[in-house]
């Protein structure tokens, strides 16, 4: 289990660097903090970072954590989210080799959420394969084999296929040690090879020829595969591999428990010594422990206290991490650090107050185009405000005077009424007379008429012009009512005196009167005996020969009613009984009718009830 974790994790993480030409750690490292002072914004400067704290992992975990802190806290102030993906891998990776695996899939898994909002799909593949080996070394078999399966799935579609190399190659550790999958493993291994012959120098190689060791040892050949084992872990720790070193000299120990006499002790101390050298102490306790029983059963009780004291500081620390949810691994590191990174420091000082004096030279440019903005938007709405008060000005002068020109036309449709009822009234009321005068002097011309038929039409003649002449007075009174001078007083009318009036000129015999004696309206009396005079006339022409009756109710107000048996009168008629009708000469008369009482301030209607018609009006009592 140990040797599976070791192998796994180098290949995990050395993706970024996959498809690259291998350098010197040492060197590679001096070129990207030299790169670090060199850029012009955050982001690249968090992209830095990040590779930096990816370096760093190979042989310093606590640097490895003090630049992935560094490049969250950027690009979470800046909000960038590919920044903060890498650092939070860097940190997912530094909790790994710290053997906190429970933080690690934590950091990982939020890392792998953002480089999938990204649709980073090289990332998102590397993550995966990196939170299968959390969960395979936290004995979460299922959940490491199907991240395992996906990363392999997503590797196919990679055109970056450096990366679906580490993925065959993390499979063929996985289950090299199981029979039935022997082909595929072997599989895996040829596929790898094939892809990374294109990249010379790629790291991977270190891990393709210890598992072909493996395959060495399995074959009898177990000094050569020996030899092969220290070949690479010189070479790697040449190159500033330290944890590529320690995995290979762990393959010593493996031959060593599958039955091959190979003396394990050097591998472990030295693989004890370089990785206490680098900080990877928290992922040694089996080579610790292992020591310690070794020189424990040989009596080296120099080596012994050595390993012991290593192994219970070892353990003392990992009972603090159980019991604490957080641990500061850089409370020296950081002052060390301190000295060396100060010239840094001043860098990024000095680009924080130039990028302040830009963002305030920004912002006061700013403030002075908004302050022109505002009074050009002043002064906008000023004129705005100024054209809209003289447009409501002007509004109301217009309304003042289309209402002005509405009274006139108003008074003009009026006087055009009364101008063709009159004309109507004089047409209609003037004919007869002048008939009867004409009819007259015809008879003069005729000698041979009898004195009895001349003085018969000489009386109708009279009668006819009495009664024109009263027409006439009621057409001047009508006239002055209608003039602008007119003051309407009312006064008190003896209705019952009114109506006897009005009936001289009409069949007595049918009409009856049930007004009670003394009953007096108040109006004007020419006006209500023109009324009662027209109302009796309209009842004597629509009823026939039938009776007529005049009814008179007090109340709060007098109430009067001619009231006739008609056919012919539909109650839609009625209601438009007193209104004017070109070609009906009775509704000139009822249309007076209606303005005298409109005048007066009373009421006048018609309706048909059965087959009664009901002409009447209301008007307040004088008594």
């Amino acid at each position: 289990m140990k040797r599976t974790w070791i192998h796994i994790i180098p290949l995990l993480i050395a993706c970024l660097m996959a498809g690259r030409p291998l350098f010197a750690q040492d060197k590679v490292i001096r070129q990207l903090r030299a790169d670090l002072l060199r850029q012009p914004d955050s982001t690249g400067y968090t992209d830095v970072l990040n590779q930096l704290g990816m370096q760093y992992h190979l042989s310093n975990t606590d640097s490895c954590f003090w630049y992935a802190v560094k490049a969250r806290d950027i690009a979470s102030r800046h909000g960038y989210k590919r920044g903060l993906a890498g650092a939070l891998n860097n940190l997912s990776i530094f909790y790994a080799l710290k053997a906190n695996t429970k933080q690690a899939i934590e950091y990982g898994f939020k890392a792998l959420l953002l480089y999938r909002e990204l649709e980073d799909q090289p990332n998102i593949c590397q993550l995966l394969m990196n939170l299968s080996v959390f969960h395979d070394f936290s004995g979460m078999k299922p959940e490491s084999n199907q991240y395992l399966y996906q990363a392999m799935e997503l590797g196919k579609t990679l055109t970056q296929d450096s990366i679906y190399s580490l993925v065959l190659i993390n499979y063929a550790i996985r289950f090299e040690q199981d029979s039935t999958r022997k082909d595929s493993v072997k599989w895996a291994l040829g596929k790898s090879k094939e892809i990374i012959r294109k990249y010379p120098g790629a790291r991977e190689i270190y891990y393709i020829q210890a598992l072909e060791a493996d395959e060495w040892m399995k074959e009898g050949e177990g000094a050569k595969a020996v030899q092969r084992i220290n070949e690479l872990a010189d070479k790697a720790l040449k190159e500033g591999l330290v944890v590529v070193a320690i995995d290979m000299l762990d393959h010593i120990d493996t031959y060593r428990q599958n039955g091959y006499p190979a003396d394990a002790i050097p591998a472990r101390e030295k693989a004890f010594a370089i990785g206490q050298q680098a900080g990877y102490l928290n992922m040694m306790l089996p080579t610790i422990a292992s020591l310690y029983r070794y020189y424990a059963r040989s009596n080296n009780e120099a080596k012994k206290s050595y390993y012991g004291r290593a192994l219970s500081e070892l353990v003392r620390k990992r009972l603090e991490m159980k019991s604490s949810n957080y641990m500061n691994y850089l409370d020296y590191f950081l002052k060390e650090q301190e000295l060396n990174e100060w010239q840094l420091s001043n860098k990024v000082q000095e680009q924080k107050i130039n990028k302040a004096n830009m963002k305030r030279k920004s912002r006061q440019q700013l403030i002075g185009f908004m302050v022109g903005v505002l009074l050009l938007m002043g002064g906008f709405t000023y004129a705005r405000y100024r054209s809209y008060k003289e447009l409501r000005r002007q509004e109301r002068l217009l309304r003042e005077m289309n209402d002005a020109i509405s009274e006139k036309n108003q008074q003009l449709s009026i006087h055009d009424d009364f101008k063709n009822k009159l004309i109507a009234i004089l047409a209609r009321d003037f004919r007869e007379p002048l008939n009867d005068i004409i009819r007259v002097s015809a008879l003069f011309r005729n000698k041979d008429m009898d004195q009895a038929s001349l003085q018969l039409i000489i009386d109708e003649a009279v009668v006819s012009s009495r009664k024109t002449l009263v027409i006439f007075d009621n057409i001047l009174r009508w006239i002055k009512s209608q003039l602008s001078g007119f003051v309407y007083n009312p006064a008190p009318c003896d209705l019952l005196l009114l109506f006897e009036q009005a009936m001289h000129h009409i069949d007595q015999q049918r009409i009856r009167l049930e007004i009670s004696s003394g009953l007096c309206l108040a109006g004007d009396q020419e006006m209500l005996l023109f009324i009662n005079r027209s109302l009796l006339h309209c009842a004597v022409k629509l009823s026939g020969e039938g009776p007529i009756v005049v009814r008179a109710v007090q109340d709060e107000l007098v109430k009067v009613e001619v009231i006739c048996t008609v056919s012919s009168v539909t109650p839609q008629m009625a209601a438009h009984l007193f209104e004017y009708r070109r070609g009906d000469d009775l509704s000139v008369t009822l249309v007076i009718c209606k303005d005298f009482m409109d005048k007066m301030g009373g009421h006048i209607s018609a309706e048909v009830q059965g087959v009664q018609l009901r002409l009447g009006y209301i008007l307040p009592s004088f008594n």
